[in-house]
């Protein structure tokens, strides 16, 4: 018997349905002025670590999509680097006859 797998968004989806659950369920307690919803609060927050901690669902493998135009270029070492971007991020280098210091 497999265990129950769950991707990323159906985590939180159902993590976050549990705890409108919990807080619709005190709102009636509110709303009537009895106690007694509140002992069923808690209920849903206990399923809250069954979700958290089930197995995440692998990917399904799926066969590449084709290279764009803009990729293959990139591959055949055909791009250049933006204008500007040579000295970018570093210090300009002193002119001839200059000493730092």
């Amino acid at each position: 018997m497999s265990g129950v797998t769950l991707n990323r968004t159906a985590k939180f989806a159902l993590t976050a349905a549990l705890f409108v659950v919990a807080i619709v369920v005190a709102g009636i307690a509110n709303a009537t002025k009895e106690a007694a919803p509140l002992f069923f609060a808690w209920i849903p927050l206990l399923a809250v670590p069954w979700v958290l901690t089930r197995p995440e669902s692998r990917p399904t493998l799926t066969e590449p999509a084709e290279p764009t135009p803009l990729a293959e270029a990139e591959t055949e070492g055909g791009t250049e680097p933006p204008s500007g971007a040579e000295g970018a991020g570093s210090s300009p280098s002193p002119a001839e006859g200059e000493t730092q210091g």
